[in-house]
């Protein structure tokens, strides 16, 4: 699956070193990406709330989700100012309310690989409202391990193309990966790097 349109406005940068092209009698085993466990939407407001998108995320489900989390940051911050106490000049109620509009809590929504055109558009999503939210990206990378694992009974056969080829630009790039010589022995595992997009998102 080719980058989408938002994806490819973003700058990542290259950290995977050549991969050695894997023999034939190989094969790789994906693993999961490890997360931290998932802040309950209560918790204060030095607990970071982190949203994790896959491909299978529902597009509102997710919108849904920050909107969850931003709420009730919104009702932490102010269930601590009382415009009602008397032993405070309405200077000083101000200062509060400029103060917590200062410090709003972010929702952080992440991704990785084919998940980061729905997490952008998510951002897209909340950066439409503007008069209500603000939206930043950052871009980054994570460091993942796959298994490599031989092949039980390796009979694949070659079969002829029937009109639908990979691309020009990814038959050149697996052409240019080094192959593993004859003798090469397989390693249990390998890690590399995935790009990653982060959405923080608050409430004006």
């Amino acid at each position: 699956m080719g980058n989408g349109p938002l994806e490819r406005k973003l700058e990542f940068e290259k950290r995977n070193q050549d991969l050695v092209k894997l023999p034939k009698y190989a094969k790789v085993e994906k693993r999961p990406i490890p997360h931290a466990p998932v802040a309950s939407p209560y918790a204060g407001p030095s607990v970071p709330k982190v949203v994790y998108v896959s491909s299978n995320t529902p597009f509102m489900s997710a919108v849904k989700r920050v909107q969850k989390l931003l709420r009730q940051a919104e009702k932490r911050a102010t269930a601590k100012i009382s415009l009602e106490d008397t032993r405070k000049t309405e200077k000083q109620k101000l200062a509060e309310l400029a103060n917590s509009a200062e410090q709003r809590e972010e929702v952080f929504v992440k991704a990785t690989g084919r998940a980061i055109e729905k997490v952008l558009n998510v951002g897209k999503w909340f950066e439409e409202k503007e008069s209500e939210y603000s939206v930043r990206v950052n871009t980054g990378s994570v460091l993942v391990v796959d298994d490599k694992e031989q092949k039980q009974n390796d009979t694949t056969k070659t079969e002829p193309e029937q009109g639908i080829a990979k691309s020009d630009a990814k038959k050149r790039k697996r052409q240019e990966k080094p192959e593993a010589s004859d003798d090469y022995e397989l390693p249990e595992t390998r890690t590399r790097w995935i790009k990653m997009v982060e959405v923080a998102i608050s409430l004006k």
